[in-house]
């Protein structure tokens, strides 16, 4: 039940984004990571990781179990997981938040 309302809520987040930037990423989510030792040095686990590609293409990771224990509220998650995607395609693309969004 509970993956069902984090899909339902990456899919809000999802369509969001793309009316905000496009259809410029790809979006994954993972359960965790396979090796989680790559996280250790920090104080706490990745809720989203993002890359590009030699083609220019651009993959955001959304880590659910990280972003279900920091976020209990459901209700909330869509308006999470969109300012995640917000926030980290900001980051990639060496731009504010509100140059990106501006309600943000």
């Amino acid at each position: 039940m509970r993956a069902d309302r984090f899909d339902q809520a990456l899919g809000i987040a999802h369509r969001w984004f793309l009316d905000q930037v496009g259809e410029v990423a790809t979006i994954q989510y993972v359960t965790a990571p396979a090796d989680l030792a790559w996280w250790d040095q920090d104080t706490g686990p990745p809720l989203i990781t993002s890359g590009m590609d030699e083609s220019g293409s651009v993959a955001i990771t959304l880590y659910r179990k990280f972003i279900a224990f920091t976020v209990p509220d459901n209700a909330l998650l869509p308006e999470t997981l969109y300012e995640l995607l917000i926030t980290e395609w900001a980051t990639l693309t060496g731009q504010r938040v509100s140059d990106v969004d501006p309600s943000l």
